[in-house]
């Protein structure tokens, strides 16, 4: 069983003026832009480096708990204890989320599974931020197999009068609902009946909040650091996006050698333009002008992204680790065609394009107990941070 536990959020009055994008997808640069246009960003909160530089951890999390502390005194109110509902609705796509708190002990024991491995620079930073501000500040993308009975919950909570209703500049409409209490008790007998559900997206906030919860606090707020946000959908109405590779100083005869030592293996075909794979185990490469499709010869089960560092990235680039090699970068599937043709304007720039890894494939890692690369889904549209906040102070 999973255990769904009601919760009181705090809730932005004027939620578009406070909903941001999650942290590790702005860059500092880009916050600053986003801040200096709307005050009230949550942004301030979850990346507090975009107000000040150079700060040690410890202040760093001071910061981030006076904005939001900022924002309990002008913006935030609390709602009723129970469940709630976010919709997201993209290019006349729904995604219907069951937004609740998850119990530590579940993802411990590994009742809520895991496909990726933690950056202990990264963890140490969420820890700090959820210790600082005694809150879940942005919900973890958590995912299950469809369950017609808690699918018809959340659909009935979306015929009331929705919380917050607003359009971000992507044109993705976001939404937000709350459970009847009626339907309160048949949400956590439904739990009682998951036998796992699986972290999409968010490792490093659900690792964070299990180091917190082992930390000392009040007492009577135990309850609560034990359990973090989340926001549950089932794994048919998620979106996932390729996560593409961009090289840096590459050189023609690079370039060569790995065509001439992929020919064995792969079917190589010069085009006309960028290829964006539409089926497994094909990649596109793109440098200097020159466009080329690469279709693996052999029927390969592994990801897509796997095979790439496997056939690709190691042997002809020597990228043994790509959470540490300088050259490699990453490229969210969100991009246009254009956008990622100027990715090779540089001459020494190589852009390798994937396609998506499945959510069937994602829970099938989880459930071995494997571990996915680094940047292997692109989930669209996301989840914005600022909306629906875990309190435990």
């Amino acid at each position: 069983m999973v255990v769904f536990k009601p919760f009181s959020p705090y809730m932005p009055i004027h939620p578009e003026d406070v909903a941001a994008d999650p942290y590790d997808i702005v860059s500092v640069e880009e916050a600053r832009a986003i801040i200096a246009r709307q005050p009230n960003s949550f942004l301030k909160v979850d990346k507090p480096e975009a107000l000040q530089e150079n700060l040690s951890l410890e202040d760093w999390g001071q910061l981030a708990r006076q904005e939001l502390d900022h924002l309990y005194e002008n913006e935030l109110t609390v709602r009723p204890s129970g469940f709630y509902v976010y919709r997201l609705t993209r290019k006349g796509r729904q995604q219907t989320g069951l937004v609740a708190t998850f119990s530590v002990a579940d993802y411990e024991v590994g009742r809520i599974k895991i496909h990726e491995h933690t950056r202990e620079v990264k963890e140490r930073e969420r820890v700090e931020h959820v210790r600082a501000t005694s809150a879940h500040t942005g919900p973890i993308l958590l995912s299950h197999p469809p369950h017609e009975s808690l699918k018809q919950i959340l659909s009935n909570a979306t015929e009331e009068e929705p919380l917050f209703s607003f359009t971000d500049d992507r044109g993705v409409v976001h939404e937000g609902f709350m459970i009847p209490s009626r339907d309160l008790a048949r949400v956590m007998m439904i739990g009682a009946t998951i036998p796992s559900i699986y972290i999409a997206d968010g490792h490093h906030r659900a690792k964070a909040a299990a180091v917190v919860s082992g930390m000392g606090g009040d007492p009577s707020q135990k309850n609560e650091r034990t359990h973090f946000l989340g926001v549950l959908f089932p794994s048919d109405e998620l979106t996932i996006l390729p996560y593409h590779r961009v090289m840096t100083a590459i050189a023609p005869e690079e370039v060569e050698n790995m065509l001439e030592g992929l020919s064995f293996s792969y079917v190589i075909d010069e085009e006309d333009g960028l290829v964006l794979p539409k089926e497994h185990g094909v990649f596109g490469v793109a440098y200097r002008g020159k466009y080329y499709k690469l279709t693996k010869r052999q029927e390969d089960p592994s990801l897509d992204v796997a095979i790439l560092q496997r056939d690709i990235l190691t042997p002809y680039f020597n990228v043994e680790d790509i959470r540490t090699d300088a050259r490699i970068d990453f490229v969210g599937g969100n991009k246009t065609v254009v956008e990622l043709e100027k990715l090779t304007l540089e001459p020494d720039r190589m852009l390798f394009t994937c396609h998506e890894t499945l959510m069937t494939q994602l829970m099938h890692v989880a459930d071995e107990g494997g571990q996915m690369p680094p940047k292997s889904t692109w989930f669209e549209p996301k989840l914005k941070s600022g909306l629906f906040i875990h309190r435990f102070d």
